[in-house]
């Protein structure tokens, strides 16, 4: 006898051999033993997951004379009479090759006669998605209202393209994908009725790369069967899969999460040389990130990823040593380029760039890489460890922090004013232009008989009555002149102030929407310059603008005005106007000579 493949040999005769369909299983079964059978079944779903089974097991069900369980028993005359392949109460039809007007013609015309050997005559259509659309409207009254002898199986992965007039003609059963768990236990029960030797997880990845067919899982456990002699082991599947070297995969996802940009290109050098697809290679990698996800948010992950012991503890690594906001943001950067190599010329050079730009995240500008960032450094100053190193031994892997502990001096206390220090994230200052700029008021000094006035010298002198001293020249100098605006404090430091405080209260958003803006004080209002339409409307957000008033209120009191930057601000006595028309808006005013 020839071979048969083993999804052919272990095909299931019963419903009990049918996994990961109980819904459908249950219903099929409740049917057979109260005698309600409908004339016409619709069978949806993905390939291999058992939806011709299911119909060649209930076409059997249905005129088996004593049932079990619903299952056909396989001993009455009726089911040795339908296993005979040159039985014509059971009828399959292909409509991949059948599916014009003639073969639906023909069914009409046969459906007439009786069945031989048991009640019902059943017709099995499978991929009926194929038909015509004229062979559809020929098939409509029939399937309608066929004799009472007869009912039509149609199977299809397609659903969506048969037309609403069949489906309402059909009782529609949706077959869900079969669950790796349950794949790798009907694969395990098929090995030691063969006599293979296996480990667990090599089963395992065999089920995993069915994903969710039947039919798919057991084709490659069948050349699994072929592929060694003794054991079967899970390298051994990953080879018969083509997959990407386990080891070399998980070492580039490291020195991504280390910031090793050449070492992970040179990884990626390694891979590309073994012949493997880019495209494949990005899906390994992406598949790894996953895996590595759920080591890192998952209590249960040994459980759910059933991987080897050696495997796991290397994810665990990678994952305790890397925050969630990177690692989401390293899945983003790679699945977006996996989308990119359908359309690339070269690749290469966009499995490349997607590397770079996940191992050097200063250079990413993305929300979840700067939280990821802002998390890093809060843990750092946490710990009271600055500029940590991370140093990669080529030999072992293993990731050695060395950092220097420094002692904080104790601060010196400014009575007079309370600057805050200049924050180094921020770019040289300008040059100093007559209004003081964002750090005008911290390196321009007024002066008087060309000596340098400092805001703390200032101050004093605001504490005591200032001495006449008398000049060769006179000079008009107004207590304006030599005190700084409100108190020392102008547009460019309280505009400072209010980023930091933002920064520091982890408002990212307004955070980020306000870096690209100016502010100036005008009196008592801090008057904010939005640079386009987008900023300024992210700013005029109630929520938005209400956090950024309730920050300047509590650096001083001042209030707070948003305007576009070019339009000119409404003073003076247009201001006032623009007031009393905002106070009578909506009310109607009779004016009278």
């Amino acid at each position: 006898m020839a071979y048969l493949a083993l999804y052919r040999r272990f095909r299931p005769t019963g419903f009990k051999g049918l996994i990961g369909q109980e819904h459908i299983v249950r219903t099929l079964s409740n049917q057979i033993a109260s005698g309600r059978i409908g004339h016409a079944y619709l069978f949806c779903g993905t390939r291999g997951t058992g939806k011709t089974s299911a119909a060649k097991i209930f076409a059997r069900a249905i005129n088996c004379l004593s049932p079990v369980d619903g299952s056909p028993c396989g001993e009455c005359e009726a089911c040795k009479a339908l296993a005979d392949p040159s039985n014509l109460d059971i009828l399959e039809m292909d409509a991949a090759s059948n599916n014009k007007v003639e073969n639906v013609r023909e069914i009409r015309e046969k459906i007439q006669y009786p069945p031989v050997s048991g009640r019902y005559k059943v017709y099995i259509i499978d991929e009926v998605h194929m038909l015509t659309p004229e062979a559809f409207n020929a098939l409509l009254k029939t399937l309608e209202e066929p004799p009472k002898h007869a009912v039509f199986i149609l199977a299809t992965t397609e659903s969506h393209k048969l037309p609403s007039t069949i489906l309402s003609r059909c009782m529609r059963f949706d077959f869900k994908i079969i669950p790796a768990k349950e794949i790798a236990e009907l694969i395990s029960r098929i090995y030691d009725e063969v006599g293979k030797a296996y480990d667990k997880d090599a089963v395992m990845a065999i089920a995993r790369a069915g994903a969710g067919s039947v039919r798919d899982a057991l084709s490659i456990a069948d050349i699994c069967v072929s592929y060694r002699d003794g054991k079967l082991t899970y390298s051994d599947v990953l080879e018969v899969l083509g997959a990407t070297d386990s080891a070399k995969i998980t070492s580039m996802i490291k020195k991504i999460v280390l910031a090793d940009t050449s070492g992970t290109l040179e990884d990626v050098e390694e891979l590309c040389e073994t012949g493997k697809s880019i495209g494949v290679l990005c899906k390994d990698v992406i598949s790894r990130l996953r895996e590595v996800i759920v080591c890192k948010t998952c209590k249960n992950a040994r459980e759910i990823l059933e991987l080897p012991e050696d495997i796991y503890s290397e994810l665990k690594e990678i994952a305790e040593a890397c925050d969630g906001h990177r690692l989401l943001r390293i899945v983003e950067i790679f699945t977006d380029a996996e989308g990119n190599l359908r359309y690339s010329l070269n690749p290469r050079v966009v499995l490349e760039s997607a590397c770079i730009k996940a191992s050097q995240p200063e250079n990413d500008y993305n929300i979840d890489a700067l939280l990821a960032r802002i998390s890093k450094l809060e843990k750092v100053i946490e710990s009271g460890q600055l500029a940590p190193k991370q140093v990669l031994y080529k030999d072992t892997g293993i990731v050695a922090k060395e950092a220097e502990t420094v002692k904080r001096q104790p601060s010196k206390v400014v009575e007079e004013f309370d600057y805050p220090p200049i924050d180094d994230g921020y770019p040289e200052a300008p040059p100093v232009d007559n209004d003081g700029g964002f750090y005008g008021d911290a390196f321009k000094a007024e002066t008087v008989d060309n000596q340098p006035i400092s805001p703390r010298f200032e101050q004093k002198q605001q504490a005591k009555p200032q001495e006449t001293v008398a000049v060769e020249q006179p000079i008009s100098v107004t207590a304006d002149d030599i005190k700084p605006s409100m108190g020392g404090m102008t547009g460019g430091k309280l505009w400072g102030r209010v980023i930091r405080q933002l920064r520091a209260d982890k408002n990212i958003v307004l955070w980020v929407a306000c870096q690209e803006m100016d502010a100036t004080l005008v009196g008592r209002t801090l008057r904010i310059m939005a640079n386009d339409d987008a900023g300024y409307q992210a700013i005029v957000k109630e929520s938005n603008l209400a956090t950024l008033s309730k920050t300047v209120k509590a650096i001083g009191d001042y209030e707070v005005e948003v305007v576009k930057a070019g339009a000119k601000p409404v003073d003076g006595f247009d201001g006032e106007v623009e007031k009393v028309k905002s106070a009578f808006k909506g009310v109607n005013i009779k004016v009278e000579d």
